[in-house]
Order: C-alpha cells, then sequence, then structure tokens
C-alpha cells in the first residue's frame, strides 16, 4: 500500500505509548534510581517543584484554527478577541525547556513557533479536521484491500476509524511544520509528561529550522507515493532524534516531580485502541521511536551529535540502513523497476499502487500477519528479512469487479541470503494458503477459490503473484521467463 498513509503522523505527532517505551527505558533504571536515593530525604507525598522562572515577557497566542478554510483564503488579523494565553508559569516553563534542549541538541533556536494547548476534546476535532481531511473513503478502501493482498488486514477494515481513535487516543503533542506549531494536549497540567513530550517536539521544530523537514528532507506525500522507504527511513531519523535528545533532556533537567508524575503515568496508563489495534500497525506505529533511537543511540556513540547531524545531511534512504546502522550510508537499495502490465490484463483494471516494500515490512508479512496461525517465529522472520536487497510492486484493481491483482518481486544481497528467505516465505505461504497445487524447489502454486497464486524463485530473485483467475495468473508469470 502507499506507506504514506500509515505513515501520516510523519514528524507530527508523538505516540503516547512511545512515552510509555520510554517510561520504561529510563524511569524503571535511572529513574527510579534516583527516586529511591532521594526519598531519604524528601517523602514522596512532598515532591520536588521544579525551579523554573520566566525568561522574557510572556505572550499572547492566538487560538487552535479548527476551520482552515480554503487555502489562500484571508484570516482576519489577530485581536485580543481571537487570542487566548497560556498561563505564564506554563510559558515559562516551556520557555525554559526550549533553552534546556537547545543546550543539548546544539542547534540554533527555532523562531516564530505558535505555543498552543489542547484539550483532549479539542485533539479529537483537530485529528478528524485537520490530519484527515484528505483521506477518502476511497483512500481508506485501497489501503484496505492491499495490506489484505499481503496479508496483514481484513479486506474490509476501517482504517478510516482506526485512526482516528486511535490518534485521538495516542496523541500527546506535535509539531506542524507547516504552521510552525507547538501543540501540546494537556489534562488538568503542564506536568512531568507533558514537559517530556514538550521537549520532544522542540526538538522536531529545531530540526525544521535548521534541516527543513518538507523541502530539504523531502518529507511530503509526492515523495512518499513514489519512494515510501526513504520517507520510513527519514523518519526514523527525525523521530530517533527527538526521541533522544528527549530522553537526555528527562535524565539532566527534569526534576524529581517530573519524574514521579511521569513514572505515575507510566503505571496508570491504557491504551485500549492500540491494544486492539492489528499487530503489524502496532509495529509499524512504533517503529519510528523505537528503531530510530536505536539508529540514532548508534550514530551518538560514534560521534555525538555531531554525527546525527551529518545524517541530516545525507539522511538514511532505507528501513534496512535504519535497522543495521552499520550499513548506512553505504547499503543502498537495489533498483528495480517492474513494467506496466495494465493493457496485459485487459479493459477495466487500473494501477492503483507501485512502491517498495522494504526490510521492514518484509519482516512485518513474515511475521506480523493477519493471522497468528501463519507467522513465523520472531528471530526466523527477522532473520529471513535481513539480507533485503530492494524490491517493487503494483496492485491493480478491476473496479467493476471488484478483483485484485498483486505482482511483487524482490531481490536478495546475496545467494545465501535468497535461500534462506525463500526457505522462510515457503513456509509463510503454506500456512497462509494451505496445501498447493503445484510444487517444485523453486515454485508453489495455489488455485483457490476466488485467487490463483504462484510464488517461484530464481538465483537471488523472488516473484509472488495473486490474481483473481488461473488464466491472468499464467498470462502474467510468462512475463517472466527467468522464473520457472
Amino acid at each position: 500500500m502507499e506507506k504514506k498513509n500509515i505513515w501520516i503522523v510523519v514528524i507530527v505527532i508523538l505516540v503516547l505509548v512511545v512515552l510509555c517505551c520510554c517510561a520504561i527505558l529510563v524511569v524503571s533504571g535511572a529513574t527510579y534510581a534516583i527516586l529511591k536515593t532521594q526519598e531519604t530525604s524528601q517523602s514522596m507525598n512532598d515532591p520536588v517543584e521544579s525551579v523554573i522562572s520566566p525568561t522574557r515577557e510572556p505572550v499572547t497566542l492566538p487560538t487552535i484554527d479548527l476551520d482552515p478554510g480554503v487555502e489562500g483564503e484571508d484570516k482576519p488579523p489577530l485581536t485580543q478577541e481571537n487570542q487566548t494565553n497560556i498561563p505564564a508559569d506554563i510559558l515559562a516553563q516551556m520557555e525554559r525547556i526550549e533553552q534546556e534542549v537547545e543546550a543539548l541538541r546544539g542547534l540554533p533556536r527555532a523562531n516564530d513557533l505558535d505555543r498552543k494547548t489542547l484539550t483532549p476534546e479539542e485533539l479529537r476535532q483537530r485529528v478528524m479536521e485537520d490530519f484527515f481531511v484528505d483521506y477518502t473513503e476511497e483512500d481508506v478502501r485501497q489501503d484496505a484491500l492491499i495490506l489484505n493482498l499481503f496479508g496483514l488486514i481484513d479486506r474490509d477494515y476501517d482504517l478510516y476509524e482506526l485512526f482516528v481513535e486511535l490518534y485521538s487516543e495516542q496523541i500527546a503533542g506535535f509539531y506542524d511544520d507547516e504552521t510552525k506549531e507547538m501543540v501540546i494536549v494537556q489534562g488538568k497540567d503542564f506536568a512531568g509528561p507533558e514537559r517530556m513530550t514538550y521537549a520532544h517536539e522542540y526538538t522536531h521544530a529545531l530540526q525544521d529550522a535548521q534541516y527543513d523537514l518538507n523541502d530539504g528532507l523531502n518529507l511530503k506525500d509526492e515523495t512518499c507515493e513514489l519512494d515510501s522507504e526513504y520517507c520510513a527511513a527519514v523518519t526514523a531519523l527525525v523521530e530517533g532524534d527527538a526521541y533522544f535528545t528527549e530522553t537526555q533532556w528527562f535524565l539532566e533537567h527534569s526534576s524529581l516531580k517530573d519524574k514521579q508524575e511521569v513514572l505515575k503515568y507510566y503505571q496508570e496508563y491504557t491504551s485500549p485502541i492500540f491494544d486492539n489495534t492489528p499487530v503489524f500497525l502496532q509495529e509499524d506505529l512504533i517503529f519510528p521511536y523505537v528503531k530510530g533511537l536505536e539508529f540514532v543511540s548508534q550514530l551518538y556513540e560514534e560521534g555525538g551529535y555531531a554525527a546525527i547531524d551529518n545524517a541530516f545531511l545525507n539522511p538514511p534512504v532505507s528501513t534496512e540502513q535504519i535497522l543495521h546502522p552499520e550499513r548506512y550510508p553505504a547499503d543502498e537499495p537495489i533498483k528495480i523497476e517492474l513494467d506496466d502490465f495494465t493493457n496485459l490484463l485487459g479493459e477495466g483494471w487500473e494501477e492503483i499502487d507501485r512502491n517498495t516494500m522494504g526490510e521492514w515490512y518484509t519482516y512485518l508479512i513474515l511475521g506480523k500477519p493477519l493471522s497468528s496461525d501463519w507467522a513465523l517465529e520472531e528471530e526466523r522472520a527477522s532473520s529471513a528479512a535481513e539480507g533485503w536487497g530492494g524490491d517493487q510492486y503494483l496492485v491493480y484493481h478491476h473496479f467493476e469487479n471488484d478483483e485484485d491483482v498483486l505482482i511483487f518481486l524482490n531481490e536478495w544481497d546475496t545467494q545465501a541470503d535468497a535461500d534462506e528467505y525463500w526457505l522462510a516465505f515457503r513456509e509463510y505461504a503454506i500456512k497462509r494458503w494451505g496445501n498447493t497445487n503445484q510444487r517444485t524447489d523453486t515454485k508453489l502454486t495455489w488455485e483457490l477459490e476466488s485467487q490463483t497464486v504462484i510464488v517461484s524463485r530464481q538465483a537471488d530473485q523472488v516473484l509472488w503473484i495473486i490474481t483473481p483467475s488461473p488464466d491472468l495468473a499464467d498470462k502474467l508469470a510468462v512475463q517472466f521467463p527467468e522464473f520457472p
């Protein structure tokens, strides 16, 4: 599918689950130790207050624009009537966190920021009216059918409803690189979790000011539609940097009260929507944070923030590089270009997607499929996906007949990598589709009630074809004469 829809958050949100991950990594270790050592000098019921004073006069900020209107339409001038004040004590805390993050990250100040806080109710409205305004019913339907072909969700899964509910539940804050808004979703207080989130999101503002996330790093829809692997990799760099800096801020600058509040938040946190999200999507949503953090941490070990800055100037281009930092930047993907088969398929067929799966999604297909009965053991799925060299897939849809065609060709770094993947993929395929109609060492065929599936390999390449009929499958298969 066009993974830009799964990656629709790009650099916009901090998933709250990640805050819990951070609590696991930081609070349960360093923070817990700090709390225990300070218990002797201060009761946990009498927490230390964060000593933060204003660095400049508080400013008034415009209210959130929940009705963006027509692009290019003149907005009314800001007046006292259509502005709202962030309380002076919260503004002072924000400004102090900004200074601390700037010092940690070593990037110049991000100017002209529009700081805002939203209630959970305002966030939900923002999600529905802004984040998903261009995600049409047809987009939802096509994404679901594409993911279904790869065995990741049901064909009629309502992704729109999931995303609205999920992001309403999960977003703790976001930085909007178009409007330059710094937004924190606030409960009753600007407490430890909100302050920690602000450090994360302000890192994005610094990145944007220095490197231009949209035009400089090319994190925009047009790019991601054509090269989702690049967007996944760069998003992991961007989020990994922010997650790393957020953690450094938390260890060096958070108060005991912050630590107590984050620990309490983690202990009480629930995420029913996320917990019931398809397992592949759970993994995919936290990929840029968890794997991005590992990637950035490796860069930092090798050369500090200077090495991270160099990565922004020479961004990673594949999830393989993110998963294996030692392969960055030398190991670039093999370019695969499939022909256009629209004319061959005949009248009524349209190409609805052409993109790359990459190592990460190859792992998800094998290890986190729709049915756990199809899944390979995690270590085997990960090992089989490693050695990925390059791939491209095509998806065609017949709108009148509501039928689909998938053509997926991948190539591996070595013959041994291809052998390992082929054995693993064959096991997955038999679990998914059952006994084969035809089976050799290099080709398997299934003729099912509404699908014909062919998987075959030659040398270091593996081909996967799904069609609604045997005749159509054969017609496509002969277009790849090098395969058996």
